[in-house]
C-alpha cells in the first residue's frame, strides 16, 4: 500500500543518509560484512517490502530500533558493511514485536539472503544490546514516523522536481 511504499522510502533515504555519517575506519560488529553488498539499500528494501508482508509500522519501528541501538552503543555504526544486516534483523524484530502473525526465521533469512543460524545469532545479539527492551511509547513511535514521513515527502519532491540544464551542467 502507499503508506509502506512511503515508510520504506523514508527508511531508505534515513539509512543511507546514516551510512555517509559512518566514522572510517569503522570497527567491525558482529553486524558488519567483510565486503559491501552488491545490491543497494533501495533494492534491499524493494525485496523486503515484496516479500516480508509487514506493515507499514515496522519500518518506523526497524530505524527507531537501529537509532535506538547506536544510540545505547556508539561503537556500532550504521554503513555500507552493516546497513544490510542492521535492517533485515530490525525489521525482523519489528514484525515480531508488531504484527499478529508473522513467518519463520527461515523465510526472512531467505528474503535476506543470509544464512538462518547468522539471522538467529543477529536477532538475539540486537535484542541483547538493546536490553529486550523493544517496548515503544507511542509519542516516540509517532516522532520516528514523522521523521520517516518527511524524509520520504523530501526524496519524493526532489525526484519530481526537474533540475534546471545550469544546475544539472555543473556550470556556476
Amino acid at each position: 500500500d502507499d503508506d509502506t511504499l512511503e515508510m520504506s522510502s523514508g527508511l531508505e533515504v534515513a539509512l543511507t543518509h546514516m551510512c555517509s555519517l559512518a566514522p572510517q575506519p569503522e570497527r567491525m560488529t558482529c553486524f558488519h560484512c567483510v565486503r559491501a553488498p552488491g545490491v543497494g539499500v533501495g533494492t534491499y528494501l524493494a525485496r523486503i517490502r515484496t516479500y516480508f508482508g509487514c506493515g507499514s509500522e515496522c519500518y518506523v519501528l526497524a530505524l527507531l530500533y537501529i537509532d535506538r541501538l547506536i544510540k545505547l552503543h556508539p561503537q556500532i555504526s550504521v554503513s555500507r558493511l552493516s546497513v544490510h544486516r542492521l535492517l533485515i534483523t530490525s525489521l525482523v524484530l519489528a514484525a515480531k514485536f508488531y504484527d499478529d502473525a508473522f513467518f519463520t526465521n527461515a523465510h526472512y533469512a531467505k528474503i535476506g539472503g543470509i544464512r538462518l543460524d547468522e539471522l538467529n545469532a543477529l536477532e538475539r545479539r540486537f535484542c541483547q544490546l538493546l536490553g529486550w527492551r523493544l517496548h515503544v511509547k507511542p509519542e516516540e513511535f509517532e516522532i520516528y514516523r514523522g521523521i520517516i514521513s518527511k524524509v520520504s515527502g523530501a526524496a519524493a519532491r526532489r525526484r519530481q522536481t526537474p533540475q534546471s540544464p545550469q544546475a544539472t551542467s555543473g556550470i556556476n
